[in-house]
């Protein structure tokens, strides 16, 4: 922390026209939170299963065989894509195959959906960001000591809408496939979340300047975020709204 605390230093140093007037460290917790999702794979349908879907949906089919004289198909290829659709809850079979309400939207939209193995994967949430942060969390294991906590910390559960989870989840999400250059290809899409679950509550270590501009007579703060290597706007709108009156009262009234 030190020889961070240095190089920042150095850094908001290199304008002549402010002054450090406080440096101090701090921690916030950040939850690791789990999640498991079942992603679909997206592909445009080809000619031969919308034919079978429109077959089922406009004719009484009660035998692969039927569509297979009517198609001139393979029977077997027929039965094995009969079976496929049964499975991903397209086509359902009483007397005769029929659409499901899912296999209607699908097939009005040309898009079949096939639901890809059980997924699971981490994010970083901050109560006091409201929100996701991203980061590698092991890197904290190259602080010796971490200092105290931040006297604004929250660990408030997690109220965040499904579709913030599922676009957070969406854009981390590791290239599991490697899918080939083909026109009829979709992405990899997660529609929704199965099961949430804090695993555990991480300290982030913060180093906090309280800087003075004399020439625009201006104080502010700014923290660094040793999780995201940034400045942490979020943490230094907080601290200017807690603690700006305070630090003009300790660090400027009275000084010439």
């Amino acid at each position: 922390m030190k020889t961070l605390e240095k190089k920042l230093t150095n850094k908001i140093k290199q304008d002549p026209k402010v002054e450090i007037l406080a440096t101090s460290s701090w921690c916030f917790p950040i939850q690791s939170i789990e999640f498991k999702y079942q992603p679909v794979k997206r592909l445009t349908m080809d000619i031969l299963m919308k034919m079978i879907l429109l077959s089922c949906q406009q004719a009484e089919i009660a035998e692969p065989k039927e569509l297979s004289d009517l198609l001139l198909v393979e029977e077997l290829f027929i039965r094995d894509l009969l079976q496929n659709l049964q499975n991903t809850g397209l086509v359902e079979k009483t007397e005769y195959y029929h659409l499901t309400a899912r296999g209607k939207k699908q097939l009005e939209n040309g898009i079949f959906e096939e639901a890809q193995k059980e997924e699971i994967q981490q994010l970083l949430f901050s109560s006091n960001h409201k929100g996701f942060l991203s980061g590698d969390i092991e890197q904290l294991d190259d602080f010796d000591e971490l200092p105290d906590s931040f006297a604004y910390a929250s660990e408030e559960p997690m109220e965040v809408d499904d579709e913030v989870i599922i676009s957070a989840l969406q854009e981390n999400r590791p290239d599991s496939d490697v899918e080939e250059p083909d026109e009829k290809a979709v992405q990899t899409f997660i529609t929704s979340i199965e099961s949430k679950e804090t695993i555990q509550f991480n300290d982030i270590p913060c180093i906090q300047f309280v800087i003075y501009n004399k020439e625009k007579d201006l104080l502010y703060v700014r923290v660094w975020n040793t999780l995201t290597g940034h400045w942490d706007e979020t943490l230094e709108k907080l601290l200017t709204e807690k603690e700006l009156l305070k630090w003009r009262e300790e660090y400027l009234d009275g000084k010439e």
